[in-house]
């Protein structure tokens, strides 16, 4: 992260909502798609899930388009994406056991390395320690941000649980523009992603 990168969890929030109504019905598809599959296919297919919704959000702000094709070119990072919402998961319970607290710290570390999977093509475990390493530079600052998304969330759970088709790509998008300007796109084509895109 640059020495002068602000924290702004609020500004990065509601920049992911702009980016989100900009093309919401695009995001409330693939939003509408991908929960029932993760359901369903549970921690099988959740990571590679959430890595095409960042890829979705990630073209959206590089290219200022989507692709409901986005959402499946994460099964393209299938095994990295699976391990880092893997052991992800495995840390968070490991701090929930300790207490409340430090569940969001685990939250906070790990933020950003599904971005780094998708823009970086690096592996699962450098993803996870570039995300601790950056977020360790501002901990408090991303710790308030995930609190701000879990507090969205749930408002949106409270809204007869459909709110979460808004919520959840907000939360996306509120990250990716939080990594774009913590660590920058590494911009490549779509194309790079394979032949699962629909161009």
């Amino acid at each position: 992260m640059a020495a002068d990168t602000r924290v702004t969890p609020g500004r990065w929030i509601g920049m992911g909502w702009e980016i989100v109504r900009a093309d919401l019905g695009n995001f409330l598809l693939m939003t509408l798609i991908a929960l029932p599959l993760a359901m369903v296919g549970s921690f099988l297919v959740a990571g590679p899930l959430l890595a095409g919704l960042f890829i979705a959000v990630r073209r959206k702000m590089l290219e200022g388009r989507t692709d409901l094709g986005d959402l499946f070119a994460g099964f393209n990072l299938f095994i990295d994406s699976f391990l880092v919402f893997i052991l992800s998961g495995i840390f968070s319970l490991i701090g929930l056991a300790l207490c409340v607290f430090p569940v969001l710290i685990v939250a906070a570390f790990y933020i950003f390395p599904y971005l780094y999977l998708v823009d970086r093509r690096v592996t699962f475990w450098d993803a996870m320690e570039a995300s601790r390493k950056v977020v360790s530079q501002h901990l408090a600052g991303h710790i308030v941000f995930v609190f701000l998304l879990l507090l969205l969330n749930l408002f949106g759970l409270m809204l007869m649980g459909v709110g979460v088709l808004i919520t959840i790509p907000i939360s996306v998008a509120a990250i990716a523009v939080a990594y774009k300007e913590s660590v920058g796109f590494h911009y490549k084509p779509p194309q790079s992603y394979g032949p699962i895109i629909i161009e």
